[in-house]
């Protein structure tokens, strides 16, 4: 009597082949997708003072030095609430310095970034400015120059914006 032999499943219907082959499939739709984004987005641009000097980079301290040099403190205040700053600047200042910039730098994303013009209040030596939108609750850098550039104040603020 012949005995009857099972019906072997086609390649395709092997549960095996698929437990072997899932991974792999998937790790070249990641792969793919990752290699895709990675090419699309654009880095973010680092806001310092570096420059190239052959393979390696450099920073400039010089204005920092020059705020040194001058003995410049501040105090800054940020009401998250309704977007006013205040700061009040410690040190030797000229007195024709009416205006200064000061950046709101996010670590990571530039789209963050904000760019205030603090005004002097009656001489003295506090000034005032508003935010255009929310900081939010991460951490943030902060660059405080004049119009000319000559000199420059640093920090590293986290929530609540006071420092």
């Amino acid at each position: 009597m012949k005995q009857d032999s099972p019906a072997i499943a086609p390649w395709y219907k092997q549960p095996w082949l698929w437990f072997i082959l899932a991974p792999v499939i998937a790790s070249m739709i990641y792969g793919t997708t990752f290699l895709y984004l990675s090419i699309v987005s654009a880095d973010g641009v680092v806001k310092d003072d570096y420059y190239k000097v052959a393979r390696g980079l450099e920073i400039d301290n010089s204005r920092s030095e020059r705020a040194r040099a001058l003995d410049l403190a501040g105090s800054l205040l940020i009401d998250e609430v309704t977007g006013d700053i205040g700061l009040t600047l410690n040190g030797t200042l000229s007195d024709d310095l009416a205006e200064l910039e000061m950046d709101i730098i996010h670590p990571t994303h530039k789209k963050y970034d904000q760019k205030v013009r603090l005004r002097r209040l009656d001489g003295s030596n506090r000034y005032s400015g508003n935010l255009q939108s929310q900081l939010g609750s991460a951490k943030r850098y902060l660059v405080i120059q004049p119009l000319d550039q000559e000199w420059t104040l640093r920090a590293e603020v986290l929530p609540p914006m006071t420092r």
